[in-house]
């Protein structure tokens, strides 16, 4: 992709994503489409209800298993030579092949398509991601996947109090801490499945563990709604129809998504794309639950060091 096309979308969303950050005041007023005669790439399908299906749900995936068959690797494997990120999801994608296996090389755009094809992942909240990388990493139109957690993007994209992460600054921030994964799994109520409620009195233990042993913890807005979309991201992608409502969140799929980065078993696709108007229910939620509001857009100042959540959660 032209960098020229990417920098022209990132400046369009900083003004309203990244108040405050490095954003030109001469960006164009409006997102700009990739371009593509296919109706499905460079920007999410239309939803179109019907008689038939006039609420989205979710649909089976299918995938050609002798191309996108499974294949793990971690970060560092094979001699240095697989890179892979803090994020589970687009682990999974390389891991499946939707991307390149090596984990390195790859452009912004493949990623982004990748996301939208398997998980319906809204362009906005692509573009949230995306745009920091292309901003903390200048000139680059390619990039590899260890790049998404490395110094440059820290507090933009991999932040502190991660659900299964360990902060940057207290160790290796890519490769999963299974302790933090079953501590995680271990505040479902019933053992099944994961609440908002559930996720957010886990972040809420994450947050006072980061603020206790990390000497350089800051948690400004946006580091509140970065380490909660990692939460909210879970309910978008991987919920599905149960005893919580049309997007359960299941213990056993939690942990497969997380301990083998891949597909759950029966993961069924999203009709309606993943946007960030329903991810910020999800935060906005999530962080009442614990007793605090996150204010948007973000102050000049959120990054001075303030933080925002409180020590004591009331759990309304």
């Amino acid at each position: 992709m032209e960098p020229r096309f990417f920098w022209a979308i990132f400046m369009a969303f900083t003004s309203s994503v990244f108040h405050g950050s490095t954003a030109n005041a001469h960006a164009p007023p409006h997102q700009a489409i990739l371009g593509c005669n296919e109706p499905t790439t460079g920007h999410n399908e239309l939803y179109i209800p019907d008689y038939n299906n006039p609420v989205p749900g979710k649909l089976a995936f299918s995938m050609d298993e002798r191309v996108n068959y499974f294949e793990k690797h971690n970060n560092g494997a094979k001699h240095g030579s697989i890179r892979r990120s803090s994020c589970p999801a687009i682990n999974t994608l390389a891991n499946r092949g939707f991307i390149a296996r090596s984990g390195r090389n790859i452009s912004y755009e493949e990623i982004a398509q990748a996301s939208r094809d398997v998980f319906n992942f809204g362009d906005d909240n692509i573009i949230i991601v995306l745009s920091a990388a292309f901003a903390y990493h200048p000139g680059l139109d390619r990039l590899d996947l260890d790049m998404l957690a490395d110094e440059a993007v820290h507090h933009r994209i991999n932040c502190p109090a991660s659900p299964t992460r360990n902060d940057r600054e207290l160790g290796d921030n890519i490769n999963m801490n299974m302790t933090l994964l079953e501590s995680l799994l271990g505040f479902s109520k019933d053992g099944e499945t994961l609440t908002l409620e559930d996720l957010a009195e886990h972040h809420h233990l994450r947050h006072n563990q980061s603020l206790a042993e990390n000497p350089h913890f800051r948690f400004g807005n946006l580091d509140a709604a970065c380490a909660l979309a990692q939460y909210a991201n879970l309910v978008g992608m991987l919920g599905k129809i149960g005893k919580n409502g049309l997007l359960t969140l299941f213990v056993e799929d939690v942990r497969q998504f997380y301990v083998d980065e891949d597909l759950p078993i029966g993961y069924g696709r999203r009709q309606l794309p993943y946007y960030s108007i329903e991810s910020n229910q999800y935060i906005d939620r999530m962080a009442h639950h614990i007793g605090f509001q996150i204010v948007r857009p973000w102050p000049v100042d959120d990054q001075d060091g303030r933080d925002v959540e409180p020590v004591f959660a009331k759990f309304n």
